[in-house]
């Protein structure tokens, strides 16, 4: 799962990430993002992560 968040970071630094085998989470400094704008990026990257990912099972098929 994907997180974004926004906070105050130091001067110079728009973001940073912390990823784990299972998260990954983004920190934007809160003057380069809106709330809402994290929120799209939160759900727009969940939504591309791929259902399956993990799974054993065979690839998809790409559509022609």
């Amino acid at each position: 799962m994907i997180t974004v968040t926004r906070k105050r970071l130091d001067t110079g630094a728009i973001g940073v990430a912390r990823a784990t085998a299972h998260t990954l989470n983004l920190a934007l400094d809160d003057r380069h993002i809106t709330a809402a704008g994290a929120t799209a990026l939160q759900n727009l990257l969940n939504g591309l992560a791929d259902p399956d990912e993990g799974q054993d099972s065979p690839p998809r098929k790409e559509p022609n």
